[in-house]
């Protein structure tokens, strides 16, 4: 009997020994400090111990009692060693995973999963620090997704956050897993092209854009969001991370000056970049002295050539003589609540304007831009009421044009507000049709016009059928409701007759004409005049 306990006590070590180098290896794997280790050769030499007592114990003709008191101890002792070493073993591995989380959440994004603007900088340090011959080239591309904050406006953060999740998800879809993916700022993302050589850049940031281009889902809404891309190159753009990174920030911004989808960083752009603190205290002084001027762009009446529409479009020009677009300096304006300042100015200048041509028998109409924060200021329609008496003007020369997005804000408030303006005589105008949310409802809801069909949808009609149903469809849509239909980013001819073959009833882009500074305008007056006349008499 005492034989047969023996054989158990050896078999049970063994199994002992066993898991105690199972454990062992498992923590090697996680944690290869020595220090770790330094119950291990105890725990080990007490189980082997203890096997080697319980062998010679078997190999014994007869055992005393008290050496099967011992070999119990042994195996007691052993065990107890293992159940330690167990323990050890799972705080060790609790405390590696609890180092590994605060490492991953210092260097990751939390919404995205995607790396964040600190181990972006340092993922492209070491791409540099490894590259130290500059022999190997790589592209830093940021993605900024257009008109974000007007989103998080309307839907509220945490539905921006969703959006924002949806976009990633998408964009890690795209990229191949050698393409160093991260989240770089709130709505904007950064990719490291390894080789940019190899891959023809302008078709990649097209390839993705393509992808990205499909709609998006938040609250029932079918959303579109478009987005623009920056390109910075190592070695020929910059030397460190944070020079590659805002030359690569500053070709974005180059890109939405022109309304491009993307541009390449170039040298001669980066004397006129400032960044968003510089903007705001220079934009402060220019709306103390009003240091703006309005440019006007030619929109063409498919249906009614004789009628000039223009567009007006607000410029503000720094003292070097460069011009910063609204895209610019319109967003900071609304964060500082001076946007009411700005539009106050434009309707103003744009309605003695109309007086101006109007004592020249010349009478076209004007489409002006409102913003978001326009909609909630209780004096915009006592304010135009006034203006339209004092200089005179018949109130339908005037289009107020807003976005879905600012009417979405607040529907309710929208919709009295335009009520209110309508009444006035003034026309309405939805702009960036189809990029935001529930057209159908805006339509049927709101005293609209006219809507302007966004430049996303026009710009590759010819090229895809997607948007070239969307188009059609918009335009059938608009003339049921007895809106009329604006195509604008019209680049070509042939764009503009297709649309114009499709029913689209005006057309607006560098095609028909560029935005003219009022000099240039009157004189392309005076011209359209001209020309005009000369038809009537032969006519």
């Amino acid at each position: 009997m005492i034989k047969i306990l023996s054989i158990v006590l050896v078999i049970m070590g063994m199994f002992a020994l066993l898991s105690a180098l199972r454990s062992s290896i498992s923590l090697y794997r996680r944690d290869r400090r020595p220090s770790t280790f330094s119950f291990v050769p105890v725990m080990l030499g007490f189980i082997i111990g203890y096997i080697y007592y319980a062998a010679f114990l078997t190999m014994k003709p007869e055992i005393a009692f008290i050496e099967c008191v011992v070999a119990v101890i042994f195996f007691g002792g052993g065990i107890f060693c293992v159940m330690i070493f167990g323990v050890v073993s799972q705080s060790m591995e609790r405390i590696a995973y609890a180092e590994f989380q605060q490492r991953h959440n210092a260097s990751h994004d939390r919404l995205t999963g995607l790396p964040n603007r600190r181990f972006l900088l340092s993922t492209i340090s070491e791409q540099i620090i490894d590259d130290g011959a500059g022999q190997h080239k790589f592209a830093l591309i940021i993605i900024d997704i257009n008109n974000f904050n007007n989103l998080n406006e309307v839907f509220s953060h945490q539905k921006g956050d969703i959006l924002l999740a949806q976009f990633s998800t998408r964009l890690k879809e795209y990229v191949d897993d050698d393409v160093f993916l991260a989240r770089s700022s709130g709505n904007r993302f950064t990719l490291v092209l390894l080789n940019p050589e190899t891959i023809n850049i302008p078709a990649y940031i097209e390839g993705i854009q393509a992808y990205l281009d499909h709609p998006l889902t938040i609250n029932d809404h079918d959303m579109n969001l478009t987005n623009t891309a920056g390109v910075a190159l190592f070695p020929e753009h910059g030397s460190n991370a944070e020079e590659l990174l805002k030359r690569a920030e500053i070709s974005m911004y180059s890109a939405k000056r022109i309304q491009a989808p993307y541009a390449i960083y170039e040298p001669s752009t980066s004397s006129h970049f400032y960044d968003q603190t510089e903007l705001a205290a220079m934009l402060h002084n220019a709306i103390s002295t009003m240091d703006f001027e309005l440019y006007f762009q030619p929109v063409m009446n498919v249906q009614n050539p004789r009628q000039t529409t223009f567009e007006a479009l607000i410029r503000w020009t720094l003292g070097d003589g460069y011009i910063v677009r609204p895209d610019d300096f319109i967003p900071i304006a609304e964060q500082t609540n001076a946007i009411k300042q700005i539009t106050h100015w434009v309707l103003e200048t744009t309605i003695s304007q109309l007086a101006e041509w109007q004592s020249h028998a010349i009478f076209p109409q004007v489409q002006v831009n409102l913003s978001v924060k326009d909609l909630e200021d209780n004096n915009l329609e006592p304010y135009l009421k006034r203006l339209l008496k004092t200089y005179a003007i018949d109130p339908a020369q005037l289009t107020l044009e807003l976005t879905e997005t600012s009417m979405m804000q607040n529907p309710c408030k929208a919709r009295e507000v335009l009520e209110q303006i309508k009444k006035l005589g003034v026309h309405l105008s939805i702009d960036d049709f189809g990029t935001g949310f529930s057209s159908l409802s805006i339509l049927s809801n709101m005293p609209i016009d006219e809507i302007k069909i966004d430049r996303s949808f026009v710009t590759d009609l010819l090229y895809s059928s997607n948007h070239e149903a969307i188009v059609r469809s918009t335009i059938y849509l608009a003339h049921s409701l007895e809106c009329r239909v604006v195509a604008e980013g019209v680049e070509t001819e042939a764009l503009g007759q297709y649309l114009m073959s499709i029913g689209c009833d005006k057309i607006q882009g560098y095609w028909y004409g560029r935005p003219m500074n009022l000099a240039q305008t009157d004189a392309w007056l005076q011209e359209s005049h001209l020309v005009n006349f000369r038809v009537a008499s032969q006519n």
